[in-house]
């Protein structure tokens, strides 16, 4: 363990005591799939047991201290009549000062996650502060509850002196192995990505990605396959109605389950059953045999509503294998799951073949065909992830992605669903809410939502082109065409380029140029204006907050440096990087004479712009920093409608 870096990280967080219990378990009574709420420590009293966090196993005597991170899973199985512990939870906030040492510190060492396990040289020391920490602890005045903090930290200083010289070992959890048990244990509920991300303590992008590298699904998407794993052993199992199949795994809407159904198995669930049961016995075996082994039993836990702590749990009991660390198998889950689902499937025929190629700029091909069933016209439009058929006028159109939808609206198409401004947002963006009142919001869609999209019922969705690993499951529920944001051999992102490519996708190609002859216009007056105003005075980009400073290249900005002509500093970052974190000492040396600022939060910026480097600048002496809208200036950049509105903005700004 290193411990200094681990304490100077605990001497830079703020502490909050959240709870100490003092617990008795009994024999008969083992803890049972406890899950952590918040990173705590367990400090044990009398008795022997066998502890494991998630998956590694820990051979208990009195006296010992374990620690594990918030979300770890935790059993307790006892080896006498009675185990006696306390448990102490906390909740630990770094505010770190801008400094790449802490940064980087942080990466590296995070000691309020961490799982680890040791017997102290020196036990009495730390049992006195723990037993004074749970006695002031259930008292109410304040004076008690300062006290409970004092000795915490003195129980912090004591466990780390003590660590520090036994050369501890610790383990990082497995995030993943923690979200597929808990998809297992909990594919009844409603579940959401942002409330487990905050359950298992990080960030919803974070655990999206980390889970579907490890995974190759999205977490949505690996639920509901458990969902249809489960609804599949009921239909064969019981005599249950659809309704209350569907209630059971967590679909209350019956006519939705039976479409998802379809969609994933192939059958309509009537129609599985008739086909499974009429198989010879023994033809549906697997999913016999493998039942435990992909869902797990209910198992009681902490539960966030009320607040209360199941300590006792009855269970059947569990054998335990070897004292050793066994590693998490969410690889060898989701192969399993897999082959599950795929039992008393009809088979299902290939999809169209797909390229894995980049965009590139040329237009896609369309071919208009005559349908020999009716009189509808279908247009086959050929891209780089295979073709799509478009049948008629689609009129349920849905966007994925707030570029995608600026595309649309500027070609007079408005969805009737589209996605949010940003990750946990219920909202459009800012700069788009206005032409989507009263539309469904499909939330941030980033990593698809496939069962939000299907609920949507849309006749052709509009994603956007860094989905192009879902483009297959897309296609699936509905014709799929991928926006593409096309560069030119800089890097530079064309906003002309990538609309006029989407306007031949969706036969707007008139649309499409005339929306670029407007812009074209209204870019060139804004640039006269503002050559008048300021000349050739520096303009620079940048997003400062206090972890960092942002400072943005032309890859994503045409709009500033070609459209509008601005003059940028000579060290602006190659338009092959989006940007680059500098450090704001290096800020003098750039010195611009003018500063658009992005901020999503107002107070972001404040201890920054509170020091002499800030003030130094002569776009702050000479009041020339303007703050600019996330929404807009975030999410604008690359679409016609968005881009409009920053040249409308950057106008009012350099011209005042």
């Amino acid at each position: 363990m290193h411990v200094e870096e681990h304490v100077k990280l605990w001497n830079l967080a703020s502490i909050k005591i959240w709870d100490v219990r003092h617990v008795v378990v009994r024999a008969g009574e083992p803890i049972h799939a406890y899950r952590f709420p918040i990173s705590g420590f367990i400090y044990t009293v009398r008795g022997n047991a066998t502890i494991t966090l998630d998956d590694t196993m820990y051979a208990i005597d009195q006296m010992q201290v374990l620690h594990g991170g918030k979300g770890v899973w935790m059993n307790i199985s006892l080896s006498e009549d009675s185990f006696e512990f306390y448990l102490m939870f906390y909740r630990a906030n770094l505010s770190l000062s801008n400094t790449r040492e802490n940064q980087a510190l942080l990466r590296q060492h995070v000691p309020f996650h961490v799982q680890y396990a040791f017997a102290p040289s020196y036990p009495i020391d730390l049992y006195d502060k723990v037993q004074r920490i749970e006695q002031h602890w259930e008292r109410t005045d304040a004076f008690s509850k300062f006290q409970v903090k004092t000795l915490f930290y003195q129980f912090i200083n004591e466990l780390m002196r003590q660590l520090s010289a036994q050369g501890i070992e610790t383990a990082k959890p497995d995030l993943v192995a923690q979200a597929v048990r808990y998809l297992q244990e909990n594919y009844m509920l409603p579940v959401m990505v942002d409330p487990l991300a905050e359950l298992l303590d990080c960030s919803a992008g974070h655990l999206s990605r980390t889970f579907k590298k490890e995974t190759g699904s999205s977490l949505i998407t690996y639920l509901t396959r458990i969902r249809m794993y489960k609804a599949k052993e009921l239909l064969l199992h019981t005599d249950a109605s659809l309704q209350k199949i569907a209630e059971a795994i967590g679909i209350p809407d019956v006519i939705y389950f039976n479409r998802l159904f379809k969609k994933h198995v192939g059958l309509s669930p009537g129609r599985f059953k008739q086909k499974c049961i009429a198989l010879p016995t023994g033809q549906n075996n697997a999913i016999q045999e493998s039942e435990l082994s992909i869902v797990s039993p209910m198992h009681r836990g902490y539960d966030p509503i009320d607040d209360d702590n199941y300590y006792q749990y009855n269970s059947k009991g569990e054998s335990l294998t070897s004292m050793r660390s066994r590693k998490p198998v969410a690889l060898l889950l989701m192969l399993s799951l897999t082959l599950l689902i795929s039992a008393c499937s009809p088979s299902q025929g290939s999809s169209a073949t797909s390229s894995n190629g980049t965009s590139g700029n040329n237009a896609p091909t369309t071919e208009v065909a005559q349908s020999t069933e009716s009189t509808v016209q279908e247009r086959v439009v050929k891209h780089p992830w295979g073709e799509t058929v478009i049948k008629g006028d689609p009129q349920h159109i849905i966007s994925l992605f707030p570029a995608a939808t600026d595309y649309l609206l500027a070609l007079g198409i408005v969805p009737q669903a589209a996605s949010s401004n940003e990750e946990g947002s219920d909202q459009f963006p800012t700069y788009l809410s206005d032409q989507l009142q009263g539309k469904e919001n499909l939330g941030w869609q980033v990593d698809p939502n496939y069962e939000s999209i299907l609920a949507a019922e849309p006749d052709l969705i509009i994603g956007q082109d860094f989905m192009s690993d879902a483009y297959d499951s897309l296609s699936k529920i509905a014709p799929t065409l991928l926006a593409e944001k096309l560069q030119d051999e800089q890097g530079i992102i064309r906003m002309k380029t990538s609309l006029l490519h989407m306007g031949d996708m969706l036969g707007k190609t008139d649309q499409a140029k005339q929306v670029i002859e407007e812009y074209e216009k209204k870019a060139a007056e804004a640039r006269e204006k503002i050559k008048q105003s300021i000349g050739d005075e520096t303009v620079m980009f940048l997003r400062l907050s206090d972890k960092e400073v942002r400072y943005y290249s032309k890859r994503n900005y045409e709009v500033l440096y070609d459209d509008l002509g601005l003059t940028p500093p000579v060290s602006i970052p190659d338009p092959t990087d989006s940007m680059k974190v500098i450090s704001m000492e290096s800020l003098p040396s750039i010195n611009p004479d003018h500063i658009f600022l992005l901020s999503s939060d107002e107070n972001e910026t404040t201890e920054l712009q509170k020091t002499a480097v800030w003030k130094s600048l002569n776009a702050v002496k000479n009041n020339n920093v303007y703050i600019v809208d996330y929404g807009l200036w975030f999410q604008g950049p690359g679409g016609p409608i968005g881009q409009s509105k920053i040249i409308d903005e950057a106008v009012s700004f350099l011209t005042q």
